[in-house]
């Protein structure tokens, strides 16, 4: 009993010596004796850790920036020790808080102590927010998040140590450190900022280093720069300058793999031609030439290659014909892409040049095209075109009307599963570009020529068991239909030929006819014998025919006033030879190209009609056409596997 009265003795006498001690610290807060009111609070809570009014009393101490013991952010700890437990004071503790807030506050308010120290905590809070935000206090930042992980405020308090963060890295500005940023806090508000900078830093430095590797990196490694683009580009430009310098075409090929979108692309490919040029004319081989033709079929060099291929494999061939003429003046073979190639016709242009016409076979769909050649004077390729339509198409004869304007009448397969042809003829200027395209229908060409005008005449029949009468067809530059004569009697003009001075020659089946330029008839003649005409030709001297018969050849020439001069047999040349062309010299002889089963020939005569020479050329090849040029030079177009072009100053043998 004694003991139980010693402990309320105690008790009373403690209580009263508690409510001193707290009422002198907040006496002591209240005279900003901030060492005194530290020392009073310290001492309760050595007693009790947890007393709220205490821990209110160090949290106001330290939040004011008056006091020497100011530290906004372990003011905080206090103040999350006690929030919530205002219901734990005692009533003198709320009286002796409540007298402070009436002595030190501003403005006085009515407001519960409770509801004021709720004010208060709510202030050091903001005071820790604003101080946060403002001092740039980067260690205060970490201690808050360090020190109180669960404050509602994190994000807030994240946010501005990243900027704290990004604003010092800022200041060091360099790559290293802007990396380092984006490695610690990828998450920043900053970090996209940062990331543009680095780029930027990062572009700079390659830039200096300017080699392929170091852009390629750097694509690889910032792909999200803004910089990427131009990265490329200089890789690019980088890969080409290294490609030139290695010079190779395995170098420039490797480029042009690589980089597909690069702007020095077309430069590269021009270097890549160059190459292939120079390895065609180091090597001269049929192999190198067709390599680059196969490479590089529009290539800036291809005319070059295609001529100096032309010229290679046209001398080899010429040593096979064993065509050998001291009148010889050059050789030429023609070869689309290694394709199957047959001559049909050659015409004379006005700068002295050739159009060379036949067809192509294409390997993939088996269908003939038309192939057109230019060739200069010395016989060098200015251009060529294939003219096809869907299915088979086949060539006749090339014509050339005035401004070198190309006319070709041949023949087109209407449709796959047929053999029947149809007429055709097309037009194409003098750089090859395609003019005008005609179908002519179902009816067969026997000979065309063209006019001084341009005019184009064709004789054409229809194949049935009727026979029909000569006819002749008239057409315009156009290629317009705008004239047509039927004559009396049945036949087929098999050739067509004007003079000089635009008479014309029209020859065919048993009847032949010389008409003055309106086409009134001058002369005419019909074979005496039995025959057909097969071929015709005329000059400024006379005119030549070439009749047939069963039996033989009969060479009949005459004057251009209509005199039968010569007309006598040939004996030698069987009649079932195929006569493919006839041909009047300077010197007034002609030449007869035919071909028999098993070789072709070339044949001249005199004027009187008597045999000159001969050549016979080995199987493979075949005579098909010839003409001749302004100054007397002869020209003898042949078929192979490629058109055979041979010039000779006069007729060669």
């Amino acid at each position: 009993m004694k003991r139980y009265i010693l402990i309320i003795l105690a008790f009373t006498i403690v209580c009263p010596a508690f409510g001193q001690s707290m009422k002198r610290a907040f006496k002591s807060l209240e005279k900003l004796e901030y060492d005194k009111a530290k020392e009073s609070f310290e001492k309760i809570l050595n007693d009790n850790s947890q007393n709220v009014a205490a821990n209110f009393g160090i949290a106001l101490i330290k939040s004011d920036d008056k006091s020497a013991f100011f530290d906004i952010v372990d003011s905080w700890k206090y103040i999350e020790l006690i929030k919530g437990r205002e219901n734990e004071l005692t009533q003198e503790e709320i009286d002796i808080i409540g007298e402070y807030f009436l002595n030190t506050e501003v403005r006085k308010t009515n407001r519960p102590v409770k509801k004021k120290i709720e004010i208060a905590q709510d202030a050091i809070e903001a005071r820790l927010i604003k101080y946060i935000r403002e001092e740039n206090d980067l260690e205060a930042v970490y201690r808050v998040l360090e020190l109180y992980p669960g404050y509602k405020h994190t994000d807030n308090v994240t946010h501005i140590r990243n900027q704290f963060e990004f604003r010092k890295y800022e200041k060091l500005n360099t790559l290293a450190g802007y990396e380092e940023f984006i490695a610690r806090f990828p998450d920043a508000a900053q970090a996209p900022k940062a990331a543009r900078y680095r780029n930027k830093m990062a572009f700079e430095e390659v830039k200096l280093k300017n080699t392929v590797e170091a852009y390629n990196n750097y694509i690889e490694k910032y792909p999200e720069s803004r910089f990427v683009q131009q990265a490329a580009k200089l890789r690019n430009a980088a890969a080409f300058e290294k490609a030139k310098q290695v010079n190779t075409l395995e170098a420039f090929e490797g480029f042009i793999k690589l980089y597909p979108d690069a702007l020095e692309i077309p430069d590269a490919r021009k270097y890549q031609h160059q190459l292939m040029y120079e390895k065609a004319k180091r090597i001269k081989s049929l192999e190198a030439y067709n390599e680059f033709i196969r490479m590089y079929p529009d290539g800036a060099y291809y005319i070059d290659v295609f001529n100096l291929k032309a010229t290679d494999l046209g001398m080899k061939n010429y040593r096979l014909l064993g065509f050998d003429s001291p009148d010889f003046v050059w050789a030429k073979a023609l070869d689309y892409n290694e394709q199957i190639e047959v001559a049909r016709s050659i015409a004379i242009t006005s700068d002295g040049g050739y159009i060379v016409a036949g067809v192509t076979k294409d390997t993939l769909t088996n269908y003939t095209d038309a192939w057109i050649v230019k060739l200069d004077a010395r016989g060098n390729m200015v251009w060529n075109k294939t003219i096809g339509q869907q299915f088979n198409d086949e060539v006749m004869k090339v014509l050339v009307a005035p401004g070198d304007e190309v006319v070709v009448v041949g023949y087109t397969q209407p449709g796959a599963d047929t053999n029947l042809l149809n007429g055709w003829m097309f037009k194409l200027g003098n750089d090859g570009r395609k003019i005008w395209n005609k179908n002519l229908g179902e009816v067969s060409v026997a000979s065309c020529a063209i006019d001084s005008s341009g005019k184009i005449y064709m004789a054409t029949y229809v194949s049935d068991t009727i026979p029909d009468n000569y006819y002749l067809q008239v057409f315009n530059t156009e290629g317009t239909k705008v004239g047509e004569r039927t004559y009396s009697q049945p036949g087929i003009f098999n050739e067509i030929a004007f003079s000089s001075d635009g008479s014309c020659l029209l020859a065919g089946s048993k009847w032949i006819t010389f008409s003055d330029p309106k086409f009134y008839i001058r002369w005419e003649d019909t074979l005496k014998t039995g025959g057909t005409i097969v071929k015709a030709s005329i000059n400024n001297s006379y005119c030549a025919i070439l009749a047939s018969d069963t039996a033989m050849h009969n060479l009949i020439i005459y004057s251009l006033s209509g005199k039968n001069m010569v007309n006598c047999p040939i004996g030698h040349i069987d009649s079932v030879d195929i006569i493919t062309d006839m041909l009047i010299t300077a010197k007034n002889e002609v030449i007869l190209l035919g071909n028999t089963s098993l070789n072709s020939y070339a044949c001249k005569y005199n004027e009187k009609g008597q045999l000159l020479n001969e050549k016979l050329i080995p199987a493979g090849f075949r005579f098909v056409d010839a003409i001749k040029n302004n100054k007397g030079d002869i020209t003898y177009l042949l078929s192979g596997n490629d058109y055979q072009v041979i010039t000779y100053s006069s007729a060669g043998m």
